[in-house]
């Protein structure tokens, strides 16, 4: 199994999530955080900007599955043909176990 983190623009998250829930992920979690890039924040005018708002899209899937996750956030999560900075990133981690509290069992 595969955990994928997605940190993407807030106005691309909801289409995110559709896109996935479209294709048949719809087990994800979805969290409101701030941070930074490579470009070490955003400097607009005068002001100084070192913490961004981004949306965290974590969603665990089979190893089979993670390549067609990772595009469909890719695809959804970039801005405009090109992209841009700040569009985001993608962590991907294994997961060595995967347990449902209600009842014990393992996997997904």
């Amino acid at each position: 199994m595969k955990m994928i983190k997605a940190f993407v623009r807030p106005e691309k998250a909801e289409e995110v999530l559709d896109n996935l829930m479209e294709k048949g992920f719809s087990a994800v979690t979805k969290v409101s955080v701030l941070g930074r890039g490579k470009q070490k924040g955003l400097k607009v005018g005068d002001t100084y900007y070192d913490e961004i708002p981004k949306e965290m899209i974590m969603i665990v899937v089979e190893d089979k599955d993670a390549d067609k996750v990772i595009k469909i956030m890719t695809d959804t999560a970039k801005t405009g043909k090109e992209g841009r900075y700040g569009d985001g990133k993608i962590f991907v981690t294994e997961v060595e176990r995967a347990v449902t509290i209600s009842n014990g069992s393992d996997g997904l």
